[in-house]
Order: C-alpha cells, then structure tokens, then sequence
C-alpha cells in the first residue's frame, strides 16, 4: 500500500472514481460505489457495529476527512462536507456537512491565561469575553 489508499477488489466501485492526492483514503470490502464519484484525502468508508457498509450513488462528492460509516444510503449527485461524520441516509442531491467552527475575538495578551474554552462560552453567551 504505498499510496496509502485501502481500496480492496472486493468493493464494488463504478466506473470514473476519483481518488484525489494519495492519501488515507479507507475504503471497507462490502462498500458500493456509484459512476464518477469523487473521493478526497482521509475520508473513509466503513462499516459499523457489523450492520453493514455504505453505498453511494453516481456522481457523489465526498470532502477531505469525512467519514460515512455503516449501512447508509449516499443518493446520486450528493455532497458530503469536509470533516463530516455521516451516519444516516443523505437523499439524492443532498448535502451533509460537520458543524461550522465558531470564530471568537482573539484574547488580549493581558487574558491569554484564560482557557479558550471559556472565551468560547461567553462569546455563545453574547457576554463580555473576559476571564475573572
């Protein structure tokens, strides 16, 4: 495995795949994979808890280190987000996607003990982002 992609022969795998970068990319034996589907760095496709593994539709795109794992159904033309953990079905044309990062105020120098965590929360809070 010199390119770091685990793609076994026994996954069904559709004509037009593409794999971008060599990379972690994990691909379980028991996983279908529709035409021109499109696969980025890190993601894997695996099963879970032995209830099976996922199958994609033509023309899916899935982002850098998503992970779609276990018996789920991917429709055609679906778009699956960088990051994003899927564990239920995602409808033809859809798009799943992770949580978006939350951008804070940067601490003043005067504040960088204050954990990041609690700037976090008051920044949620609409509250003053300082730490007593």
């Amino acid at each position: 495995m010199l390119t770091g992609i685990s793609l076994p022969e026994e996954a069904k795998i559709g004509p037009g795949l593409r794999i971008h970068h060599a990379g972690p990319v994990v691909v379980h034996s028991d996983v279908v994979i529709g035409a021109s589907c499109v696969l980025r760095h890190d993601v894997t496709l695996g099963e879970r808890g032995g209830k099976g593994a996922p199958r994609l539709g033509d023309d899916v795109d899935v982002g850098a280190y998503a992970q779609v794992l276990g018996p789920v159904q991917v429709g055609a033309g679906a778009r699956i987000g960088a990051l994003a953990l899927v564990l239920h079905d995602v409808p033809a044309h859809g798009v799943a996607y992770a949580p978006v990062a939350v951008v804070v105020e940067r601490a003043a120098p005067a504040r960088a003990h204050c954990p990041v965590t609690a700037l976090a929360r008051a920044a949620r809070a609409g509250a003053d982002a300082s730490c007593s």
